[in-house]
């Protein structure tokens, strides 16, 4: 018997949710074993699934969802969930492994053939990730916060946005930002179990304690926010263990809140909030131009938008 079918974005937790739906619904039987691979991501494959929970990547082509008269659980995408999961998709996400906090990031079939960055990077790049499997780190630093300076074109936003257009009419939206609190994530099962009459019976909720502390960097989570918020109170502090995504949402942030600046294209970065400060006061007036990463310029289109005419 079918009782749902999940939808989700490679990384944001589909595999961990199935667990927890056919664990504790007494319409299926007991999971005996966790969800836990030795990386933390919930890919065992020895556990003894029932088939009433089917999790499936949505189609990249309409028509996006599978079995459309059967109820659906989406797990959805908001912008302020952004930083995060670019994060620790590239590792976690299919067990890609991809490690982007070195000066030469390795790339590999599976992790491209999953990820549109191919087209991307020879677009933005002139970089052939057919040929050339290696990534300069400032070049993926650049490539994140383009992102962030426009977040609607981010891939995870962009699939989001065109999966809640076209879902099926029984679907319930499960918020990815919900798995990161314990409370949340409890209270969003009951409701799914209300639209659906899933019979849930949660018995151990320390499982969920053993989830967060197996997801990668969540206890740093907040970690570029603080940083910015340093910056904006005047405050020097060491920033040298930062990875390449939390680089690049700072750099975004600094670009945004500074007119005509753009961060230096280098694989070092700043290793403090007070390196930072002082270049943006130092910056050169003869170097300052406006910014062709930004979409908008003082609330109006900005016609030198490089990103915009190339999409």
């Amino acid at each position: 018997m079918k009782l749902a079918n999940i939808v989700y974005q490679g990384g944001t937790h589909g595999n961990y949710l199935r667990y927890c739906l056919d664990k504790f619904s007494t319409l299926t039987n007991d999971i005996e074993g966790l969800p836990f691979t030795k990386s933390g991501t919930s890919h065992n494959t020895d556990l003894k699934y029932s088939n009433a929970f089917t999790r499936y990547h949505p189609n990249k082509d309409a028509p996006y969802f599978n079995n459309i008269n059967e109820p659906h659980i989406l797990i959805t995408v908001d912008i302020d969930d952004i930083l995060f999961l670019e994060r620790m998709v590239t590792i976690r996400a299919g067990d890609y492994d991809i490690d982007t906090n070195q000066d030469k990031i390795k790339m590999h079939d599976r992790f491209l053939d999953a990820f549109s960055w191919r087209e991307k990077f020879q677009s933005l790049y002139n970089i052939n990730l057919l040929d050339c499997y290696t990534i300069p780190r400032f070049i993926l630093r650049d490539f994140f916060k383009l992102s962030f300076l426009d977040p609607i074109k981010n891939g995870f936003i962009v699939n989001d946005k065109r999966l809640k257009e076209n879902k099926p009419k029984n679907t319930f939206l499960f918020p990815v930002k919900n798995f990161w609190d314990k409370d949340k994530f409890f209270y969003t099962l009951k409701q799914v179990d209300k639209q659906f009459n899933l019979e849930l019976k949660i018995t151990d909720e320390t499982i969920h304690d053993m989830f967060l502390d197996k997801l990668l960097f969540f206890k740093t989570k907040d970690r570029a926010n603080d940083i910015i918020k340093a910056i904006k109170n005047n405050q020097d502090i060491d920033i040298s263990n930062i990875d390449t995504v939390e680089q690049a949402y700072i750099s975004a942030w600094i670009e945004k809140n500074n007119d005509f600046i753009l961060i230096p294209m280098c694989n070092q970065f700043f290793k403090s909030t007070g390196e930072i400060m002082e270049w943006i006061k130092q910056y050169p007036q003869h170097y300052k131009a406006m910014n062709p990463n930004l979409p908008k310029f003082n609330g109006i289109d900005n016609p030198f938008y490089l990103h915009g005419k190339q999409k």
